[in-house]
């Protein structure tokens, strides 16, 4: 048997390319990502469908395939629905870079996917159509064995899986390591029970103090990053730190007392949105999880929510420094965030609703001429309304139609 995979250094970008078909407002979509990928789009774009593929694939792997798809309101919702009626199945297909075995070793080039549609006689909630994997390892390529069986509602990568050295549990690892936020203050203030000694925060912001309180004990130069992020993104804050209150977890945040060097601690309840937010978004970022390579993917919807005006540009440059570290892909539709140096036009995909159909890509040939010769910024392109995806038809799907055949 080949050699497993898993020991080198965390890839970034892990996930290179996805494509889509026939999910929610997604009717076919290619889109390659990158290190950091902002999905730039206006309210009911279609942003969080596509970012919501990727975290279907995470949590059926750690779950099960009909529970993802229950948890999104059954797989009804799912399917697109466009002129021609409700579409008959939809198909995801992602290509991956995996960690090498050795330090040293280039990524491992790998690709999943699988199609999903009803259940004709009605028996079961979902039927898996297809399901398919293949790792292109040094010695050679590993096509996995994920004929579905018969009629089947769930997944089989991980039954493949004998031994925790074989290349396709880092793939079935990586994949359920994508981690997504959609952060709620009243989460991230919450008092928390004692949690386990390598916490991870929560969708919603749970375990925000463990996070930090883990952070400052594994890593203090990275609960220094932390801190001087804060800095910039909320007015006159310092750093923010576990607080401990008798057997739980919760949070507090340091902040200038005046013109001199005083400081003043402002405990969970008297910290405002905008502040609770902001420690939510950098802790998911540089969480422990993301420097031991636990966590490949991190997205997070609309990180500059709540967050003065003033401070949202700084948060991209939060946002670049984290994606040294693990891939991240933000949504938004802020114009704000795209005023910083940091910001490229190779970060951006436009994403925009065509007659009720969701079109992501590139930002269009007159949008890059624009900001190339110097016409606009990035942030003034959007805020004009000019920035489009590009228009070009989806890439080919593998022959046949049929994903990983």
């Amino acid at each position: 048997m080949s050699e497993g995979f898993g020991l080198g250094p965390q890839p970034v970008p892990f996930v290179r390319r996805v494509r889509v078909r026939n999910y929610r407002s997604i009717a076919d979509c290619d889109v390659t990502l990158g290190p950091l990928t902002v999905l730039l789009g206006f309210n009911a774009s279609g942003k969080s469908n596509f970012l919501d593929v990727l975290r279907l694939v995470a949590d059926a792997l750690r779950t099960s395939l009909p529970q993802a798809v229950s948890d999104r309101g059954g797989l009804d919702a799912l399917l697109h629905r466009g002129p021609s009626g409700v579409a008959g199945s939809f198909e995801i297909l992602l290509d991956l870079m995996l960690r090498p075995r050795v330090a040293g070793a280039e990524a491992v080039p790998a690709t999943y996917g699988f199609a999903v549609g009803p259940d004709p006689d009605g028996l079961l909630p979902l039927l898996v159509l297809r399901e398919t994997g293949e790792i292109r390892q040094p010695d050679g390529v590993l096509r996995l064995p994920l004929e579905v069986p018969g009629r089947s509602q769930r997944l089989r990568l991980s039954a493949t899986i004998l031994r925790e050295e074989e290349p396709q549990a880092t793939l079935e690892s990586s994949l359920r390591g994508m981690t997504f936020y959609e952060l709620d203050p009243a989460v991230l203030r919450a008092l928390d029970e004692p949690v386990t000694k390598r916490p991870v925060l929560g969708p919603a912001g749970q375990h925000l103090g463990p996070v930090l309180g883990a952070l400052d004990g594994a890593d203090p130069l990275g609960k220094e990053r932390l801190d001087a992020y804060l800095s910039a993104l909320v007015p006159n804050a310092l750093g923010v730190d576990e607080r401990r209150e008798g057997r739980y977890s919760t949070v507090q945040a340091r902040f200038q007392a005046g013109d001199d060097d005083g400081v003043q601690t402002f405990l969970r309840e008297n910290l405002s949105e905008g502040t609770v937010r902001a420690a939510g978004v950098l802790a998911a970022l540089f969480q422990p999880a993301v420097s031991t390579g636990r966590m490949p993917l991190i997205g997070i919807e609309e990180p500059e929510i709540g967050l003065h005006p003033a401070g949202v540009g700084a948060l991209y440059e939060a946002l670049d420094d984290a994606a040294a570290r693990a891939q991240v892909i933000v949504t938004s539709q802020s114009s704000e965030l795209l005023d910083n140096e940091y910001v490229r036009l190779d970060h951006v995909r436009a994403v925009a609703n065509v007659d009720g159909v969701t079109r992501i890509g590139e930002v269009d040939a007159g949008g890059r001429t624009i900001v190339e010769k110097g016409l606009m910024s990035i942030g003034e392109l959007h805020r004009s309304g000019q920035m489009q995806p590009e228009g070009a038809s989806p890439g080919p799907w593998p022959a046949g139609g049929e994903v990983g055949r």
